[in-house]
């Protein structure tokens, strides 16, 4: 059996004069990047965030895009707070996870805290990185194998040409719902052009054949 801690850095977010907390793209962004992290490791049982506008969004619109809504705020993982008091945290949500049978925790922060976090110091927007063992206390040591997941536009551009069969997953697990995915110029208007000469219906929107949770 295996147990995943991930880490994320919040979705892009504009500093001045926003009206959301994360923009637009950001949205699109943190709804796609769910069902990949999942597929990546294991469905997530708890997400916990920080309390700034765009950690908090970039949570709420990743854990509805996979049916996780137990979504826990802490100040231990706003950017300002202590190392020591980020580590205890995660000491704690550890704990707890093996206490309960979790699984799979996901953390949507900022840095450093990422970095404190075992994260990369040079973690982007969006950017998840993954630790996977056979038990809570390899993960709490850093004793487990480590996947970094790059931004959700960047991983559909490698999962076009590596693992098409993961969209083919993504499509089965969800059931009369209607996934909107924002077209822009780069890898991911390429990845929806491709995929709308075989399937017309990805132009604008994909209803899929869904998943209860």
């Amino acid at each position: 059996m295996s147990f995943f801690m991930s880490v994320g850095r919040h979705e892009a977010y504009e500093r001045h004069g926003a009206k959301y907390p994360i923009t637009p793209s950001g949205i699109a962004d943190a709804w796609l990047s769910g069902p990949i992290l999942e597929e990546q490791s294991a469905p997530v049982d708890v997400i916990y965030a920080s309390p700034l506008p765009r950690a908090r969004a970039t949570a709420v619109v990743r854990g509805m895009s996979i049916g996780c809504l137990n979504i826990i705020i802490s100040e231990a993982l706003h950017e300002n707070a202590a190392p020591s008091d980020v580590l205890q945290f995660q000491k704690q949500a550890l704990s707890e996870a093996e206490s309960a049978g979790i699984k799979h925790i996901h953390f949507v922060t900022h840095q450093p805290v990422v970095a404190t976090l075992g994260g990369s110091f040079s973690i982007t927007p969006g950017a998840v990185f993954v630790q996977k063992a056979e038990n809570w206390r390899d993960i709490m040591l850093r004793r487990a194998e480590t996947m970094s997941l790059p931004p959700v536009e960047m991983q559909l551009y490698a999962l076009q040409f590596e693992k098409p069969e993961v969209f083919d997953r993504m499509a089965a697990r969800y059931a009369g719902l209607t996934a909107l995915a924002q077209k822009h110029e780069g890898p991911l208007e390429s990845l929806l052009s491709a995929y709308a000469a075989s399937e017309p219906k990805m132009i604008a929107a994909q209803r899929f054949s869904g998943r209860s949770r």
